[in-house]
């Protein structure tokens, strides 16, 4: 073959790819949900389909796909083709699942977009306690091995893995005590059965707000909007972002120029600040990582399940 055309036939077809993005997305796009219609996911997702279809003038249109605690929807999204033209959502219980499933989604199979809100996990006392700071818990903590009592949802839920993951982090020893659910949890601290809680923000802001109890710190990477005055782990010196997540990831092999412009699409939705104010008026924190970031992110917090599973010997619940 000529050498000059095959120095000209990658430039053309660059410039195809260049032409092709720019056209993106130039038809309908599908957002697969692998939960039922009416749950938290669905609920915030929906918005975030709307703006990006008012963005780029082309419908997206939810797919719920629910079963198996997320895993089905999850594994039809990585097996649809990767033309950009199906996008779906990840949560927590996708890493989880790999513990509760004989089949489960494999994060490898997927290209992360972006992470677009998660409910954060928050260090919850009593206002009355003698723990004013982050700093008061862990110094506490460490000079008193055991002694501090935290509720959890049961052993292997969601509350208990986010307490071991922070007793690791921090280096310190918590007494573990579960409770049914996460309201529970809540309560107990509340009746002064336990000296703290790794809940989720919804399980505590009502008596948050009540002044009832307090807010040490929350697991996010930039500090709250609902909550401007309480300090993230992060900014403690802790690399602790934890929570109910929800990002948005595709089938493997997505072009990356199309991962660029749906990445910068919901970038500029999180920043709009009608779509960020229902995010925080439902407890939700509107958080944008980046492709990179929310894959650091998401090998991250599956390393550190590992971990719990593999030597502490956790048994991990659906919650």
């Amino acid at each position: 073959m000529n050498k000059k055309l095959l120095v000209v036939l990658p430039l053309v077809l660059c410039l195809f790819i260049n032409v092709m993005a720019k056209d993106y997305p130039a038809d309908d796009v599908t957002v697969i949900i692998p939960w039922g219609e009416g749950g938290f996911t669905d609920v915030m997702v929906r918005p975030l389909a709307k703006w990006l279809e008012n963005y780029f003038g082309v419908p997206f249109v939810i797919e719920n796909i629910p079963g198996g605690g997320g895993v089905i929807g999850s594994i039809e999204l990585q097996n649809r083709k990767p033309d950009g033209y199906t996008i779906g959502t990840t949560s927590f219980s996708t890493i989880t699942s790999k513990y509760l499933s004989p089949n489960p989604p494999d994060l490898d199979k997927v290209e992360t977009v972006a992470h677009v809100f998660s409910i954060p996990a928050a260090l919850t006392v009593r206002a009355d306690s003698q723990f004013k700071t982050l700093e008061d818990f862990v110094d506490y903590a460490k000079k008193n091995p055991g002694a501090i009592m935290t509720s959890n949802s049961g052993f292997g839920a969601s509350v208990h893995m986010y307490t071991l993951m922070f007793e690791q982090v921090a280096g310190i020893e918590l007494t573990h005590v579960p409770y049914e659910s996460g309201g529970d949890c809540m309560t107990a601290v509340l009746g002064g059965h336990v000296d703290a809680t790794f809940s989720p923000l919804p399980d505590v802001v009502d008596q948050v707000r009540s002044g009832d109890l307090r807010l040490l710190a929350i697991a996010t990477l930039n500090r709250h909007d609902n909550y401007p005055d309480v300090p993230t782990f992060v900014e403690k010196g802790y690399d602790f972002v934890i929570g109910n997540y929800t990002g948005i990831v595709a089938p493997k092999g997505m072009s990356r120029e199309q991962i660029d412009i749906l990445a910068d699409a919901l970038k500029k939705a999180i920043e709009d600040e009608e779509l960020r104010s229902f995010m925080l008026a439902n407890e939700f924190k509107p958080e944008y990582m980046d492709p990179e970031g929310f894959r650091e992110f998401l090998n991250k917090t599956a390393e550190d399940i590992d971990y719990l599973v593999k030597e502490l010997g956790i048994v991990i619940v659906d919650d």
